[in-house]
């Protein structure tokens, strides 16, 4: 039995909410939010980033906010009140073999592809700022550390390690962000009454 990369991602890509939204004391809060999701130092895969961008932006806007637009940078971004930017560092993506690497790439013995260990790790740096000045409203540190064996036959490891470490960097951010929405909707409409005036473009 074989487990694809898509099934494998399909955890981490629906939108947490359906197992349970941590913002769930309320409607979606009405502010468009612009995210940015990008590499700071010791980088990883562009697949990677994309795939925590749209299953963190599917995840909010199902669950918090009323819309989640992913963008380059601020610049790019459509309007809005909101700018979420999420940095991720320090990416460590390695399998380690329970027997000798010459032993483990020999054909042979068929669970022998079963005594591996995927590591999958990546620090999390997240900022929900207000676009008009830049005050901070919500921020949260993580990492996400996953270590998984294969559990059939044709599995691997290193994809669902993967998808479980943006499962728990979707979870974590979502419950920072919405978990006590009252408070966040106060904190984001005095930020906005006290933010300064946008100036008129000129002309």
């Amino acid at each position: 039995m074989s487990v694809p990369r898509a099934a494998a991602l399909a955890l981490a890509l629906a939108p947490w909410g359906q197992a349970g939204a941590a913002g769930s004391d309320g409607a979606l809060l009405p502010y468009p939010v612009a995210l940015n999701v990008r590499w700071g130092t010791g980088a990883g895969s562009d697949a990677f980033l994309q795939d925590v961008g749209r299953a963190l932006a599917g995840t909010l806007s199902t669950t918090c906010f009323a819309r989640v637009e992913i963008v380059d940078d601020l610049a790019t971004a459509d309007g809005g009140d909101l700018f979420l930017e999420v940095i991720l560092t320090d990416v460590w993506d390695e399998t380690i073999f329970d027997d000798s690497i010459s032993n483990a790439l020999l054909p042979g013995e068929p669970t022998k592809e079963l005594r591996r260990v995927a590591r999958f790790a990546v620090s999390v740096d997240a900022r929900l700022l207000l676009r008009t000045g830049g005050a901070e409203l919500r921020a949260k540190r993580m990492r996400a550390d996953i270590s998984r064996r294969p559990m059939v036959l044709g599995e691997d490891p290193q994809v669902t390690a993967r998808a479980q470490a943006i499962d728990r960097i979707v979870s974590d951010l979502t419950r920072a962000l919405c978990k006590k929405r009252r408070a966040t909707e106060e904190k984001i409409r005095d930020a906005l009454a006290e933010a300064p005036e946008v100036p008129p473009p000129l002309r």
